[in-house]
């Protein structure tokens, strides 16, 4: 019988031993699961200083153009405009190469006329508008040579005279510029104010 008991008692202490702390103070403790958090609920620092460095500034200023992304031009006077223009050859005659014009204005018939002397390679050649511009108050008016396929002519250098007339509306020109093409070179032949 008190074999029995002391068997008993025996038992219950290396029960109990098992049930203390490694420093023999106390049962030791369970052990616990740590959880770590879910990297989908995590959230995303990133994306938001992606967001934020992404953001475009609506305000901006075009350095083509140099305003808020607008672009400028220059109006031109839509009263102004040349009407109509002519050019008659009045002599051609061997001579040295001159470049040399005249501009008078007609206030009264809205008319610019223009006289003046041109030189060629040889006399086959002849004289024509090439072109007229105006703009800005300013008329330009190009003349330039061109060969004559159905004159026969002298070798030698030609002396071309022409006078050459625009009519514009809406006022005379306050600078007329008269220009000499020849051989692809332009030559500045009179600039007149008035």
């Amino acid at each position: 019988m008190r074999r029995r008991g002391f068997l008993c008692g025996l038992a219950a202490g290396l029960a109990s031993a098992g049930c203390l702390s490694e420093d023999g103070t106390g049962p030791a403790a369970e052990p616990t699961e740590t959880t770590r958090p879910d990297a989908d609920t995590m959230p995303d620092d990133t994306e938001d200083a992606e967001t934020d460095a992404g953001t475009p500034t609506e305000d901006r200023t075009d350095t083509a153009t140099g305003t808020n992304g607008t672009d400028t031009a220059t109006d031109t006077d839509p009263e102004t405009a040349v009407t109509d223009q002519s050019l008659t050859v009045t002599g051609r005659e061997c001579g040295a190469q001159r470049h040399e014009a005249t501009v008078a204005f007609d206030e009264a018939a809205g008319t610019v006329t223009v006289e003046g002397t041109i030189w060629a390679n040889d006399l086959a050649y002849t004289a024509e508008l090439a072109s007229v511009t105006y703009g800005d108050g300013t008329l330009t008016t190009t003349v330039a040579t061109d060969r004559d396929e159905d004159a026969m002519g002298a070798q030698c250098i030609a002396e071309i005279d022409y006078e050459a007339s625009v009519t514009v509306a809406g006022g005379l020109p306050s600078r007329v510029t008269v220009r000499h093409r020849h051989d692809g070179e332009t030559t500045t032949a009179a600039e007149t104010g008035r």
